[in-house]
């Protein structure tokens, strides 16, 4: 049964391989808007590019919706870009425009389908960031902070990786653990 159990988790690591990792470059990739439409990588990115995951029934990503609408108006006008996405395959682009409306957000979401870019990337939950320089290399990849609670913060990695990109400085931390709820990604057939 163990053994079982173990062929298993490295199969199924096999399914998702992750290709963007911190240090590795980030090639071409789509996300849809909200209508359906394909808009790819290069009409989203920047100098500097924040991937941000996102979910509508989590509650982890929606403790941090004001942080993120926070950390979006604080770096946009330093020419940082921000694509925030939804890979849950249970929250319908519809959902999704509902919910952004309703959290107030200043930014668009993009929907993922079938988990595409969540697998390159390597997501697992939500919210999870990506830190992308100018050229495509990942530099951080994390939490926005160390804490849901937002009186125990000690330390905000996300912000902490754009203040060091923008001064021309090398990161002191390329990952932390992001914690929240998983993506509930499509089943795959076998």
């Amino acid at each position: 049964m163990k053994r079982c159990l173990a062929i298993s988790l490295v199969f199924a690591g096999f399914l998702f391989a992750q290709e963007f990792k911190v240090g590795s470059k980030v090639t071409a990739f789509e996300v849809q808007d909200l209508d359906g439409k394909s808009v790819p990588f290069t009409a989203l990115r920047g100098p500097i590019t924040v991937v941000i995951f996102v979910a509508t029934q989590c509650p982890v990503s929606n403790a941090y919706n004001q942080r993120m609408i926070a950390v979006y108006k604080d770096y946009t006008p330093r020419d940082v870009k921000f694509i925030f996405v939804n890979s849950n395959r249970s929250e319908p682009a519809s959902e999704v425009r509902d919910h952004s409306r309703r959290a107030g957000f200043v930014f668009p979401v993009y929907k993922d389908a079938n988990n595409v870019l969540a697998n390159r990337f390597g997501a697992e939950v939500t919210p999870e960031t990506y830190v992308i320089d100018s050229s495509g290399i990942i530099r951080y990849h994390g939490s926005i902070d160390d804490s849901q609670n937002e009186a125990r913060i000690r330390t905000r990695g996300l912000r902490n990786a754009l203040d060091a990109l923008l001064a021309g400085k090398p990161l002191e931390v390329t990952e932390t653990k992001a914690f929240g709820c998983t993506i509930k990604r499509v089943r795959r057939s076998s």
